[in-house]
């Protein structure tokens, strides 16, 4: 008998496309419309940046080493204290091996001007900044370096004031060479024979180590999640309008009359809402699975998840029926439908992943039925089996076993429906 009240459930769903569209349609547009504008929220990361950069030098760097260098011969330094004069041409350094190396190349697009095209630059805006390197700065930095001269040179920076966060990079890159030259500067006044490169690395202790990545989550992952327990909550206020309409409708009575025990009833809803919820995770996951690939590795774990969500709306469903019932209204239905499901939907992150922001917000969240079913299908999609999500499994039928005892004694007695 319990099998035909429940298909007597199905069939009332299946007769009212309104309420399939909410189940089935609802979710899918959603989740279409969510996944494409909040793609960026989602999966940002870091921003990828691309800089147009223009080099003016004003004079060669060559002529400033070989300078320098027969001047330190001239007081007697020897030759082979300053290395290859292809070491000491530090400008060469800083536009070849740093702006035009493999680790800036993609990020910065270097332009090597003449004097004359100075003004045409800085009056185009598709320009980051300029490098202006004056003239004798090597040489004065090399004198600096070696301890002959007092003043060291700067390197001029013109940059684009609507291009902030370029400017800022272009900064951060001239103050990290500048202080590689203070350094050397003071190392060699001081006749210390550090070498840099063996400096910081001996300043990077410790070991490093390979982790375990989990992986990443799309938005369109994200939002096939939370768009399905989201609305899997909508399952319950339906199949309570249906049952309440019954009982408006005498059909609850006429089924007592007929001398059936109003526990079978009891039962054909919360059988019924887990069934509708189950096959209503299933299509959203399948659709999401053939047009946008959201696929679970671990089918077993998916299935459980599912079944523990279903029974954790089935609670929901038998809980709002006999609430109805006890006080012969259907506004708690509509309370939960209008406003609960949007409070748990909103802690729970279906909205958006509000447990980022702290780990209360988080334990609180999984609290709700739908946030602990979220967090479960989210650990799943990362690569994580049963034994990660048993946790939330246990919550979810928990949850359902706990409405299910609180329905079954709020649900009310014979002849005490009317």
């Amino acid at each position: 008998m319990i099998f035909q009240l429940v298909k007597k459930q199905l069939l009332l769903l299946w007769r009212n496309p309104v309420q399939i569209f909410l189940l089935l349609g609802l979710p899918i547009i959603l989740i279409l419309i969510l996944s494409f504008a909040l793609a960026g929220f989602m999966e940002g990361g870091s921003p990828k940046l691309e800089l147009k950069v223009t080099w003016l030098e004003h004079q060669d760097e060559a002529d400033q080493v070989e300078r320098f260098i027969n001047e330190m011969e001239a007081i007697g330094a020897p030759a082979e204290a300053f290395g290859d004069s292809e070491d000491l041409q530090m400008v060469t350094m800083l536009r070849e091996d740093i702006f035009q190396g493999e680790d800036l190349q993609e990020m910065i697009e270097l332009e090597v001007i003449q004097e004359d095209e100075k003004a045409d630059v800085l009056a185009d805006d598709s320009f980051s900044g300029l490098i202006e390197v004056p003239e004798n700065f090597t040489y004065d930095m090399l004198q600096a370096i070696s301890g002959q001269g007092t003043a060291k040179p700067d390197l001029t920076l013109h940059v684009n004031q609507e291009d902030g966060i370029y400017s800022s990079v272009l900064s951060q890159i001239l103050e990290q060479f500048d202080e590689n030259l203070t350094t050397q500067a003071f190392l060699q006044e001081n006749d210390l024979a550090v070498d840099i490169d063996e400096m910081q690395a001996v300043t990077n202790v410790g070991e490093q180590t390979q982790i375990e990545q989990q992986d990443p989550i799309s938005s369109r992952d994200y939002y096939t999640v939370a768009m399905a327990v989201f609305t899997g909550l909508y399952v319950a206020s339906t199949i309570g309008f249906f049952a309440t309409r019954e009982r408006q409708d005498q059909v609850f009575d006429r089924i007592i009359v007929g001398d059936m025990p109003r526990w079978m009833y009891f039962f054909s809803i919360l059988i019924s809402g887990m069934i509708i919820a189950f096959i209503q995770l299933m299509i959203i996951f399948g659709f999401s699975y053939f047009v946008f690939q959201v696929a679970f590795h671990d089918m077993l774990a998916f299935l459980l998840t599912t079944f523990s969500y279903a029974v954790a709306v089935g609670g929901i469903t038998v809980l709002l029926t006999a609430i109805s019932y006890r006080f012969k209204s259907d506004a708690i239905v509509g309370f939960f439908s209008g406003v609960v499901t949007s409070i748990f939907a909103f802690i729970g992150g279906s909205f958006f992943p509000i447990g980022e922001l702290s780990e209360m917000i988080q334990r609180i969240g999984n609290m709700t039925p739908n946030g602990s079913g979220l967090s479960a299908y989210i650990q799943l999609l990362r690569g994580s089996g049963i034994k990660d999500i048993s946790n939330y499994l246990i919550y979810m039928i928990g949850f359902g076993a706990l409405m299910i005892i609180v329905a079954a004694i709020s649900f009310p007695k014979r002849g005490s429906t009317r």
